[in-house]
């Protein structure tokens, strides 16, 4: 016999097949749900990838005409690591003069303005002084007492040269009429009756000996008389012989007399010329000619090529001696002064002529090649630094005197690395990327990191393999198309 079902158990069975069906339903849209979660995320793109898409430009064919890219490989280069010190630009000191007043005087003439360009050899001033009057007169009158001594010694030197042809003459033993006759237009100085006359009794004496000494065989004439002429031949010859010895030591000693003053007028002028240089900065040749006033003339000229910087006085002003005129100087070259410091040591290894890069923040669209003057020797004690002096050409003008520079000094040696050009890199939230070519119309924006910095290039260490093609021009355009994918 069957029991009878409990009553409450009618009440709760239905309950439970409904909740189980909730329960079986809720569980059956939950694994729906989560299917579609799955997959939805299995869908959505990794960052890395994303990323990865965003940085890839692709330029259509005519923005990648206008953009002009320059398209270089990525492979070692030689490098060697340089460190910028600031510096100065400084006028080259030996074109730049301060024109000094020489002599005291009065300014009659300023004919130089500041900003004149000037040649060299212009005039710049003329100022009128005594002393210059005085220098142009001594000149003057040294010249005048050398053409004196001059005469003379052409003189001296005249009188001994014609002696000697006369004494070569008369040791021919001509006649005296053959010897006046030959010599009577010649200079012979005080000389020429002493010597005409002591020849002619020598040759007098010699021969009334020879008339005479053919009788003495004969008995005519006797043998004191003999001994008497033979004694007046040889008081006649002394005689002669005496007066040519005078003669040729006298004349030899005034023509050595008058070298000596000659010399001596000679030096004398010299110096008063380069007295007068000096006060005139230029050599001139003075004219008996010139009146006062031209003689006290003194003109201030330029010594060299340049540009008047500076005048300090006006027209009629007085002036006094070493006073500043002008400020001279040719700023067709200029200095670069910089220090090279303990933490830039290796850099004193430069050699003089050697080329060093310049950058000039007042003129930012350009670089400037300056050649090695010297290094300093002396360490200061102040700055514990060595000065560097280097000369930059400035015929386009375009640098001034005491403009801030910066300099690029070579340290250690050069080395072979992985490198790109400076131009190619650009930054970005503190980043360095590049552009590599992935095909001819696409690119990709790299991150790298970088080493050692030269001049024109700079190590890559990481982000880039050798044989890789990067942009080096034109990365405005690629980096405006980043910035607009990136927007949309």
């Amino acid at each position: 016999m069957i029991k009878a079902i409990p009553r409450f158990i009618y009440k709760v069975v239905p309950g439970l097949f409904l909740l189980g069906v909730v329960a079986t339903g809720w569980f059956v849209i939950h694994e729906l749900d989560f299917t579609d979660d799955t997959q939805a995320m299995d869908e959505t793109p990794s960052p890395e990838s994303r990323e990865s898409s965003q940085n890839i430009v692709t330029l259509p064919e005519g923005k990648l005409k206008a953009a002009h890219l320059k398209i270089e490989t990525v492979q070692p280069r030689e490098i060697q690591h340089q460190h910028w010190i600031p510096g100065r630009l400084r006028y080259d000191q030996t074109k730049h003069i301060n024109l000094k007043a020489p002599v005291s005087g009065i300014l009659i003439e300023v004919l130089a303005t500041p900003g004149d360009k000037v040649k060299k050899g212009d005039l710049l001033a003329v100022i009128s002084s005594p002393d210059i009057g005085k220098a142009r007169a001594d000149v003057l009158k040294f010249n005048s007492e050398l053409k004196i001594v001059n005469r003379k010694y052409e003189r001296e030197k005249l009188i001994a040269d014609n002696l000697e042809k006369l004494f070569d003459e008369l040791k021919q033993n001509r006649s005296i009429s053959e010897i006046e006759k030959k010599f009577a237009d010649a200079s012979l100085g005080k000389y020429r009756e002493q010597i005409f006359s002591s020849y002619s009794k020598y040759l007098l004496a010699r021969d009334l000996i020879k008339k005479i000494k053919p009788l003495a065989n004969t008995g005519s004439v006797s043998g004191k008389l003999i001994r008497q002429r033979e004694s007046e031949l040889q008081v006649a010859h002394a005689a002669y012989q005496a007066i040519c010895d005078q003669a040729l030591f006298s004349t030899t000693q005034n023509k050595l007399q008058a070298e000596t003053d000659l010399a001596d007028a000679k030096r004398r002028l010299r110096i008063a010329k380069q007295q007068l240089e000096t006060l005139l900065g230029y050599s001139e040749d003075v004219e008996e000619s010139l009146s006062a006033s031209q003689l006290s003339r003194l003109e201030v000229r330029a010594p060299f090529d340049g540009t008047i910087e500076s005048r300090t006085f006006a027209k009629s002003e007085r002036v006094e001696k070493s006073a500043s005129l002008f400020i001279l100087a040719d700023t067709s070259t200029l200095y670069v002064a910089a220090d090279i410091r303990e933490n830039d040591w290796p850099a004193v290894g430069i050699t003089p002529g050697q080329e060093l890069t310049v950058q000039v923040p007042a003129i930012s669209n350009r670089t400037f090649t300056a050649r090695v003057h010297y290094i300093g020797r002396e360490v200061s004690v102040d700055s514990n630094s060595v000065p560097l002096i280097a000369i930059i050409d400035n015929s386009d003008s375009l640098l001034r005197p005491g403009m801030f520079v910066r300099v690029a000094v070579p340290l250690g040696k050069p080395v072979k690395r992985l490198a790109v050009p400076n131009k190619a890199i650009f930054q970005y939230d503190n980043k360095q990327f590049v552009f590599v070519a992935l095909s001819d119309n696409q690119f990709q924006q790299v991150e790298i990191t970088t080493g050692i910095t030269s001049d024109n290039w700079v190590e890559v260490t990481s982000g880039l393999e050798s044989g890789q093609h990067i942009v080096t021009e034109g990365m405005f355009v690629l980096k405006s198309e980043l910035l607009l994918e990136a927007e949309e």
